[in-house]
């Protein structure tokens, strides 16, 4: 049979505590089959007097002795004991140790036995069972249960009421079974007592740090070099480690020597090595950063010296570039963020397309537990992990909601449970509404894959609705996939069309022309809107249409980034696994098959960034932003548009006042106390309410109520901010960021397409109210006012309100009047 010999103990083992297979024969007669679940019942029966040591040693004399004709026999005599679950802590020990060392162990089942002596009383057995947790064969328990396990060891090794050596136990225990983040948490806290200043706490912690290969250098090896002169256990441990340490230095010195003979290094390189060793030894900060992060942000800087756009992306980095790209992953599918009021990770908006949503999942949902984890106090990125997943397997989501009993925060009860089935989430790229007279708007967030698809979808959808204009929103699109950029240009230019040039150094020019016939038609009026924020491909895409003739632009000068950027791998080689779905990215249920450093996670290989290419619009215009050697601004770049309009602008008091009603829960009390009775009200509202406060059920009460210095308007904005909230959930899709209602770039949008359509804004019945409303909408709140004040400006809204109905509007001796009032109410 063959053995599986653990290395949860080594310390342990080194007291001399293991027996001669002679004296074995003596202490352990080999018994029957029949009589072998009494013996190891006894031995594990009195188990609860003896010292932990002695523990380890019987485990190892019961397999050196286990000949008992039956193959397996004794395995199956430990599961059966285990299962009976009427041990004491010591005796648990005993079956655990000895049944890991037998074949196919049940390392779930042995973890969940040994976890509830993590906080016995009984410091040495507790000890104990942090020693065998500790044993790498716990790395194969499942993602969720090993980060479960890994992170009460964290808590434990925490424990101030607790002595050195459980601590540093649970820590050393941590950094072996725990992953990513977890690792670093157990490294710091053998760290803690490495910097103490009692010499014992100090030669615990050396001891500790070093039996998990780390590197033995600054404040570590000046220890352990303290602690190998001592003429007892700790100086023997001491001296192999740094024996160890120098062998390795030895052998990487020799493969460097070896490295030299076919490369010179210029002197330069060894200025730069000189400047890494001065930080690492002398700079204040030096010990808390590796040579790794120094080589790091030194190619980070040279990246940035060249341009703006060039940058080195670590691991970490790369790994979230590459999802946003893709926009694709396996999870529940929503948009998750941490709650800045209370801490709490919080659903920001489900995927209207995913499974989150049709679980039942709505905006400002609290997941509070994942399974059997709780998420209070843990980083958004490690709960962002345990939400992903393989498609098919269930998250099992514990949801509180506002209004719901605080305590159940921390102990939520089974009827808050919604099961949640993970499957591949396609990110959206963008969102789409058909607005009044046939004005459809899209709203494109970047250039990801899923970009033209989904923007084909929505229009073809817009016009089978009867769209008969477009607005595509690129304001707060900052780029994406070029080849996503000349797709998306495809929906709208004929095939040949020239799209956009890049040259670069030493090569020949690259043309990317349209290649389909386009979705709309050259006589659909196409209006493009843009911003400081428009970038890149977006821009890319601006400025092909422009120049073709084909679309019309408004709002701001785009951002003026027309350079090309290469992905280059360096560094260390990438990890392996099992593209299962074949998405060339790792997702955390696809196995491993070459992780170079252990820790149980694909790391990729870093990327270089590099800036190799610019780009060219149609007719031959560069829109990057070119700048001299000081930073100063050579020219502004970016795509003009043809109409400028400002971003619409809020004044900071303002906002600070409409964040506090909300925040102080007045916003979500009014919109709960009407959302059942007034649903289908809310849902026009959302989409046009024509500024009129008279449509919100209670509104005057409600205003009334409230002590604020913000005008009825205002007041009324963050009431159907919130109310658009809730109708996307009761929908089930996003509304476009773009509201015709509140926004004057998008309302200059629809003028301008619907001049194209030979139309007007007042000749479509729900924008009449809206255009050109800032003097009336200002004139009807400050007309609120009593006294002679508010009788002149109620005399001022009705001038502005008379001449809505006229053809030719404020004649100017009207329209100095107004002003003359308006001027005079702010001054009172």
């Amino acid at each position: 049979m063959s053995k599986r010999f653990t290395a949860f103990s080594p310390a342990a083992l080194a007291l001399g505590t293991a027996l001669s297979v002679a004296s074995l024969a003596a202490a352990l007669p080999l018994p029957q089959s029949g009589e072998l679940a009494n013996q190891v019942s006894s031995i594990a029966a009195s188990a609860g007097d003896m010292p932990v040591f002695e523990l380890w040693g019987k485990a190892l004399e019961l397999r050196e002795a286990d000949d008992f004709g039956t193959e397996g026999a004794l395995d199956r005599v430990l599961d059966d004991l285990l299962d009976e679950g009427t041990i004491s802590p010591r005796g648990t020990l005993f079956l655990v140790a000895c049944r890991l060392q037998g074949d196919d162990p049940d390392i779930s089942s042995l973890s969940n036995l040994l976890k509830p002596l993590i906080s016995s009383g009984d410091t040495e057995a507790a000890q104990g069972a942090g020693a065998i947790l500790g044993d790498p064969i716990f790395r194969g328990l499942s993602r969720s249960t090993r980060d479960s396990l890994t992170d009460e060891m964290l808590v434990a090794a925490r424990d101030a009421t607790r002595s050195p050596d459980y601590r540093l136990r649970f820590a050393q225990s941590a950094y072996t079974v725990g992953s990513g983040s977890q690792r670093k948490d157990a490294l710091q806290e053998m760290r803690t007592f490495l910097k103490s200043s009692d010499p014992e706490l100090r030669a615990k912690g050396a001891l500790a740090l070093a039996s998990t290969a780390q590197p033995i250098e600054g404040l570590l090896r000046r220890e352990l070099e303290r602690l190998e002169r001592l003429p007892d256990m700790r100086g023997s441990l001491a001296s192999a480690y740094i024996k160890r340490e120098r062998y390795k230095e030895t052998t990487e010195r020799r493969l460097k020597d070896l490295a030299a003979e076919n490369r010179s290094v210029p002197p330069e390189l060894d200025e730069f090595n000189l400047v890494l060793e001065m930080i690492n030894n002398m700079h204040l900060e030096g010990s808390k950063v590796t040579r790794e992060d120094l080589v790091a942000a030194a190619m980070e800087g040279m990246l940035r010296w060249m341009d703006p756009h060039s940058s080195y992306l670590s691991s970490e980095a790369y790994s979230k570039f590459f999802q946003d790209l893709e926009a694709e992953y396996s999870g529940i599918g929503a948009y998750v963020n941490e709650d800045p009021d209370n801490g709490l990770f919080t659903i920001v908006r489900p995927i209207y397309s995913g499974p989150a949503y049709e679980a039942g999942l709505k905006t400002d949902d609290k997941i509070v537990r994942i399974d059997d984890w709780p998420t209070l106090g843990k980083p958004v990125d490690e709960i962002i992990k345990r939400l992903k997943g393989k498609p098919g397997t269930t998250a099992k989501l514990y949801i509180w909601r506002r209004g719901m009993d605080s305590e159940l925060i921390d102990r939520p009860t089974e009827d808050m449970v919604f099961e949640v089935t993970r499957r591949k989430i396609d990110i959206p790229a963008g969102s789409s509404q058909l607005l009044p007279g046939g004005i459809g708007l899209l709203e494109l967030s970047t250039f990801s894959r899923q970009a033209m698809a989904g923007m084909k979808e929505d229009i073809e959808r817009m016009k089978a609705d009867g769209m008969r204009a477009l607005v595509l929103d690129l304001r707060y699109n900052s780029g994406g996939l070029l080849t996503q950029a000349r797709d998306v240009a495809d929906l709208f230019l004929d095939p040949g069309k020239l799209v956009v040039t890049t040259e670069g150094r030493g090569r020949p020019p690259e043309h990317l022309k349209t290649r389909t016939k386009a979705l709309l038609p050259e006589g659909v009026p196409v209006v493009i809107l843009t911003s400081r924020f428009t970038a890149s491909a977006s821009e890319i895409v601006s400025g092909a249409l422009r120049d073709h003739d084909r679309a019309t632009l408004i709002g701001k000068t785009t951002f003026g980034k027309g350079s090309v950027q290469q992905l280059i791998p360096v560094g260390v080689p990438q990890d392996e696994w099992q593209d299962t779905n074949r998405n060339g990215a790792w997702d955390n249920w696809e196995k491993i098959t070459v992780d170079h450093d252990g820790d149980g996670e694909v790391d990729y290989a870093p990327r270089l960034k590099l800036t190799i290419a610019r780009y060219l619009l149609p007719k031959g215009d560069s829109i990057h932003r070119e700048l001299d050697d000081e930073g100063n601004i050579l020219s502004m770049g970016g795509v003009e548009p043809d109409f400028v309009v400002d971003t619409p602008t809020i004044e900071r008091w303002k906002f600070d006042e409409q964040r506090r009603l909300y925040d102080e829960g007045h916003i979500r009390d009014y919109v709960d106390k009407h959302w059942d009775a007034n649903q289908e009200l809310f849902g026009h509202l959302a989409v046009n309410d024509g500024l009129d406060t008279g449509l919100y059920p209670g509104f005057d009460d409600f205003y009334a109520s409230l002590d604020t210095s913000l005008g009825t308007g205002d007041v009324r904005r963050v009431i159907r901010e919130e109310i658009r909230r809730r109708v996307q959930d009761a929908l089930g899709r996003e509304f476009p960021r773009g509201d015709f209602v509140e926004d004057p770039q998008l309302q200059k949008a629809i003028e301008v397409a619907l001049e194209e359509l030979g139309q007007t804004t007042d000749d479509v019945a729900e924008f009449r109210p809206l255009f050109d409303v800032g003097l009336s909408e200002r004139a009807h709140e400050l007309a609120q006012l009593s006294g002679p004040v508010g009788a002149d400006l109620r005399q001022a809204r009705a001038l502005i309100e008379d001449a809505r109905n006229r053809p030719n509007g404020l004649s100017e001796e009207e329209l100095d009047e107004v002003l003359r009032l308006l001027e005079k109410a702010e001054e009172n």
